[in-house]
């Protein structure tokens, strides 16, 4: 009996999965450097009485506050090299890239590598939101609520930033490959009904 398309397709993608992981980790301070800027020019533009600078070192993310600590207490604009900063790992939030890639390029359309990239692109948006909640988590709750005071946030604005995080670190990662992958491969979808009915009969 011939293998559904369904679990050809789930085969091919499992394939790939090994080699889309690899180039992304292998290539993570290519890929994530231009997420990085955007983020820094957002934050930088958006927050600059707050944030100082946004860096990457390799594959870790460098946030450096205009917080510190200062005789026990945190200040804004503390003395050089005393200021706040956060280091992170974007890599555990920019994983949808490997799994989108694997998806599409074990969907045999045409303009397979225009709808890779298109894909891709639409991923690294989102990556870049999933990027600047994950620094705003940082600096609302790891500054002692200088931050919060400095900017007048009040109760409902902290708890967008906790849903923010949770939606960009966690959630977004694992559903917006297969989102962005059905948006730009329905067709293949739509070809697979008839064959996936012929399959079962």
């Amino acid at each position: 009996m011939p293998a559904s398309p369904l679990n050809a397709l789930l085969g091919r993608t499992l394939l790939w999965l090994p080699v889309t992981f690899a180039v992304w980790y292998l290539t993570a301070a290519w890929h994530l450097a231009p997420v990085a800027w955007a983020a820094e020019q957002l934050l930088a533009s958006w927050l600059p009485d707050a944030v100082a600078d946004l860096r990457l070192h390799g594959a870790q993310l460098l946030l450096i506050s205009r917080f510190g600590e200062v005789g026990g207490q945190m200040v804004v604009n503390p003395p050089p090299g005393e200021h706040l900063g956060f280091l992170t790992n974007p890599l555990s939030y920019s994983y949808s890239l490997p799994l989108f890639a694997a998806l599409a390029l074990a969907t045999p359309l045409p303009g397979r590598v225009r709808r890779l990239a298109i894909g891709l692109a639409v991923l690294l948006v989102v990556e870049l939101a999933s990027m600047t909640a994950v620094q705003l988590k940082n600096l609302v709750f790891g500054t002692g609520g200088a931050f919060v005071a400095q900017q007048s946030w009040g109760s409902l604005a902290r708890d967008a930033v906790a849903l923010a995080y949770q939606l960009g670190s966690l959630l977004l990662p694992m559903v917006m490959p297969l989102v962005v992958w059905l948006a730009g491969h329905g067709s293949y979808l739509a070809q697979l009904n008839p064959r996936l009915r012929a399959s079962n009969g």
